[in-house]
């Protein structure tokens, strides 16, 4: 018998092991202790068992082992101890999440394992690989780099395993990916090695999609984190630039992107509010599935739509090493878009939790000298480093020699001069976070001054004014001047990005937004609760879903007005009401006539529909006292009127 029909022969058989093995499992895994309990941040509502992991390497470990006895697919792939060294790290994973899914276990010591694992795996063979995305690097390096992919990778399938079948879905889309990869590049062989692990996740997934059945554990997710962390470098191969640029993306995309939000957003509330019990690699309910889920999402919906996403991603990544570098340009660009549409409408949380902690690290009490000085020394390092690195880039473009001498002078005087300049500015002594456009403004035509006189002293100096001097002082301006100007902004800028993610009209409407809400007048009044809505706390307005404006002015028809399209007028209220399913309508204008009051109120009436209005009032009273008068303004809350075809209870608006 061929090797090839001994493959296929193995690879068929591995499905029904895989689900005879999963169903028992399901049997075995509560007589274990292996079961998921639900709580605070699961999703299920019963006992599961969590035993699919067990069942999972059992099955690849007998496939391996019967696919290597006639079949040299391993040695031929990645070296004759390769299967060994693999079986033996697995061994201590599944140890490990065995342990962790009885009781729990510590997360260092997890991550010991992890670590211990990727070593073992990398001393298969024993020079190492020597090589990183085309450049030949020491082997401690490698082994740095190895071990640190291993387990990045490892805790990316780890982390993502909370929903059902979600885990096992991306792991299957990324071996499919490497199995095609491998079969274009005429490895057929390789190809059948990861086949097996994808078969296997097959038959586990049939009782894991939900309803599931059974979870992967801890167990399950690590050994496919590390599978795909040790067969993925081999196959793409550590020499290709592009392959290794891209490879992230090809094994684990959708993963990696999970715990880098994770990361970020815990780092970010690790600093904003200041409390030591909030971990890094903790737990949380912000993971890209829960986030589906809180918008109406069902779990398969929400399971299928990040499947459709790391089948775009991974192709994306697979276009330029199989087609050739040619593709490149069109997979950047792909990724490109998919990343920033992502960061739009995936990470308002990280952003927010950015936005607090840039906040709590600016209000922390500083003294003026200090904060003089850390500006000061800022600007004096960026500023010196901008002059250096454009007269370097220069040269090497004019494929001429360096003289360091002479750009040392030209960065001494540039920064001198802007660095004044700025000064008379005031740019060190100002206070960034309550900075208005005209401070931006100001402290750029002063540094624009001071770089016109280190550009004519430099021409005098010479009794000439040079090309080269022109063009590395306007390339050393744009370059210092965005990085002088980008920590001063970028607490606003994320200010910013965080009030409108977080305010502006929702495509996906939320479960917890029980109103659909018509806001009738886009006039000052209209705009002035925009601003009251986008500066209160998100939680303030939960229950309202705002979709755009009602306005009688015709001027106004069809434009947006802060992000809320504005839907038409009085006319035609009715068909906006049926278009957009609205219910609720919150009154803004401050010159409604009461005519028109009474006709919004009879066709609220009609359709069965809430109506509330937003009148701020601030009523400043003036007292004579012994020494001065000291205005005291007095908000006034407006009642707010409801009519409902059934009783309501009434809604309070109070403004902030």
């Amino acid at each position: 018998m061929s090797e090839l029909v001994w493959s296929w022969i193995v690879i068929l058989c591995a499905l029904p092991l895989s689900m005879a093995m999963t169903r028992l499992m399901i049997h075995l895994g509560p007589k274990m202790g292996l079961v998921d309990q639900p709580g605070e941040r699961r999703i299920h509502l019963t006992p599961i068992p969590r035993a699919g992991g067990l069942g999972l390497f059992l099955t690849m470990a007998v496939g391996m082992l019967v696919l290597n006895w006639k079949s040299d697919a391993f040695t031929e792939m990645l070296g004759p101890r390769w299967l060994k060294h693999f079986m033996a790290a697995s061994v201590l994973l599944v140890l490990v999440g065995v342990k962790d899914d009885r009781g729990g276990i510590s997360a260092y010591f997890k991550l010991a394992a992890q670590a211990t694992a990727a070593v073992i795996m990398f001393f298969h063979n024993p020079s190492g690989a020597g090589v990183f995305m085309g450049y030949h690097i020491p082997w401690i390096f490698d082994l740095g780099i190895h071990v640190a992919w291993t387990v990045l990778l490892i805790n990316a399938f780890n982390l993502i395993d909370g929903m059902d079948g979600l885990c096992g879905g991306l792991a299957m889309i990324a071996l499919l990916i490497l199995t095609v990869l491998a079969m274009a590049k005429g490895r057929v062989e390789s190809a059948f090695v990861i086949a097996l692990m994808a078969v296997c996740l097959i038959g586990f997934l049939r009782y894991n999609f939900h309803p599931a059945k059974i979870f992967l554990g801890d167990t399950g997710s690590m050994l496919i984190g590390f599978f795909i962390a040790s067969v993925g470098t081999g196959i793409v191969g550590r020499n290709a630039v592009v392959a290794g640029l891209l490879l992230p993306l090809l094994v684990g995309g959708v993963p990696l992107l999970d715990v880098a939000l994770a990361v970020w957003r815990r780092a970010a509330r690790r600093v904003s509010d200041s409390k030591p019990g909030i971990k890094i690699f903790g737990p949380d309910r912000d993971h890209l599935h829960h986030r589906l889920l809180r918008w109406g999402f069902t779990q398969k919906q929400a399971a299928l739509l990040i499947y459709g996403l790391a089948i775009v991603t991974s192709t994306l990544a697979l276009l330029p090493i199989v087609g050739g570098a040619n593709l490149l340009t069109l997979s950047v660009v792909g990724l490109v878009v998919i990343g920033l549409v992502g960061l739009r409408y995936l990470a308002p949380v990280e952003f927010l939790a950015s936005g607090r902690g840039l906040r709590t690290l600016t209000r922390k009490p500083q003294g003026y000298r200090q904060s003089m000085l850390r500006y000061l020394a800022y600007d004096i390092v960026v500023l010196f480093t901008a002059v250096l690195a454009v007269s370097w880039a220069q040269s090497k473009a004019m494929i001429q020699p360096v003289d360091w001498k002479a750009d040392l002078g030209t960065a001494t005087l540039f920064t001198t001069c802007s660095v004044v300049a700025l000064s008379l500015a005031r740019a060190h002594s100002r206070r960034w976070t309550r900075a208005s456009a005209h401070d931006f403004a100001e402290c750029g035509l002063w540094l624009m001054c001071g770089v016109a006189v280190s550009f004519g002293l430099k021409g005098s100096a010479r009794y000439d004014l040079s090309f080269r001097d022109a063009l590395i002082h306007l390339s050393a301006f744009t370059i210092g001047g965005i990085a002088v100007f980008a920590p001063r902004c970028i607490g606003l800028m994320l200010q910013e990005s965080v009030i409108d993610t977080m305010h502006r009209k929702r495509r996906l409407r939320g479960k917890h937004s029980s109103r659909t809400t018509l806001i009738y007048g886009a006039g000052d009044l209209g705009e002035l609760f925009l601003c009251h809505l986008r500066l209160s706390q998100p939680e303030t307005w939960q229950d309202y879903h705002f979709i755009g404006f009602i306005d009688d002015s015709s001027k106004l028809r069809g434009r947006r007005m802060r992000g809320f399209p504005i839907l038409g007028g009085f006319a035609n209220l009715r068909e906006v009401v049926q278009r957009t399913r609205a219910n609720s309508i919150l009154i803004t204008s401050s010159v409604l006539p009461e005519e028109r009051y009474e006709e919004i109120l009879s066709i609220a009436r009609e359709l069965g529909m809430e109506i509330s209005r937003w009148q701020p009032e601030m009523n400043p009273q003036r007292m004579l006292l012994p020494t001065s008068f000291t205005p005291r303004p007095q908000v006034v809350p407006e009642p707010v009127e409801v009519d409902h075809p059934t009783p309501t209870r009434p809604v309070e608006l109070r403004h902030a």
